[in-house]
């Protein structure tokens, strides 16, 4: 199934300017027209342990849910474990993150437009603490226990509909072999038979690996979502026990506009990818693809980090969005 992130903001690495009022009614006749007639799409929203106040879920995201199943779209929930402010150190809370998944569960798991639930955001990611949860404390432990909580509460409370899984970056080595092994060695057959999918969070040219040489941006982009979803499903699921029968979404995908990045190149970028994945669906079991995102945080911004969207921030679209639109039809 496709989807979007229906928002604007991103988890950043370096400054990024204020975001841009969203106007709902614009954002709505916009996913609206961005869909597939007649076929499922996914909104991936997120909410965060620690945020909000310490509020629940339900709290933060449960009202925009509603509002979107409502509309016939189907939603899938990333759960961010960010214990305190600050970051790493004394600060671990899994405990307390497992009762906030389990409770995510309890809460939303009996509407059927809530389709998957991703426990923790990039837990393999250590140096971005806006974007990524492996900056904080006990990240991988949350990870594994938050799936195991959240999928007995959804067998317990018969939410079928209802896929638990978790993300990984993209970015290849020594440490994320760490990773992937750790999850083996730590979780067991008990993790690996809770988890339902695992989401990569890939962007071509903008984050992780470097790309592969081709005479194109789109061989290249092309070839480098092939490598990662060839990495996942062959060197590090297996290094924590998920097999081949597990599969794939792409959780985040996206390509920014900005200098030196046009709107014809995003729109080349996402097109290669899309079609990439489509391709090579069968061979590695992808059945998920989600671009990152419906529309720029701050369309005026210098910051590459604040136009990630297929739409500026005042919801015109850019050539992208008429090119994701086509796809998900065709396709």
């Amino acid at each position: 199934m496709f989807g979007v992130y229906p928002g604007g903001a991103a988890g950043a690495l370096g400054q990024t300017a204020p975001v841009a009022p969203e106007d709902p009614a614009k954002r709505l006749s916009s996913l609206q027209l961005l869909r597939p007639q007649g076929r499922p799409f996914v909104l991936r929203l997120y909410a965060s342990y620690g945020g909000a106040g310490g509020s629940s879920a339900a709290a933060q995201a449960g009202r925009e849910i509603a509002e979107y199943t409502s509309a016939g779209f189907q939603v899938e929930l990333a759960l961010c474990y960010r214990p305190r402010p600050g970051g790493a150190g004394p600060g671990a809370d899994v405990p307390g993150f497992v009762e906030f998944a389990r409770q995510a569960v309890a809460e939303l798991g009996s509407n059927p437009g809530v389709v998957a639930l991703q426990v923790t955001n990039e837990a393999n990611v250590n140096g971005a603490p806006n974007a990524s949860d492996g900056y904080y404390a006990g990240a991988a432990d949350a990870l594994i226990a938050g799936v195991e909580g959240s999928k007995q509460e959804v067998q317990r409370d018969g939410f079928d509909q209802l896929g638990i899984g978790f993300n990984w970056a993209y970015q290849p080595g020594d440490a994320d072999s760490a990773f992937w092994s750790y999850l083996g060695e730590h979780g067991g057959s008990a993790f690996a038979g809770a988890v339902d999918w695992v989401g990569i969070d890939a962007y071509p040219g903008t984050w992780g690996p470097e790309m592969p040489a081709a005479p194109s941006l789109a061989g290249r982009v092309r070839r480098a979502t092939t490598a990662a979803l060839g990495a996942l499903r062959h060197t590090y699921m297996p290094l924590a026990g998920l097999s081949r029968s597990v599969p794939i979404h792409v959780s985040e995908s996206g390509a920014p506009t900005g200098v030196l990045r046009s709107e014809s190149d995003q729109a080349t970028v996402l097109q290669s990818a899309v079609e990439a994945v489509y391709d090579h669906r069968s061979a590695y079991n992808v059945t998920g693809y989600r671009w990152f995102d419906l529309r720029d945080a701050s369309s005026s911004s210098a910051s590459f980090e604040d136009r990630y969207g297929l739409m500026s921030d005042s919801y015109e679209p850019k050539p992208a969005f008429d090119v994701y639109r086509t796809l998900m039809q065709a396709l």
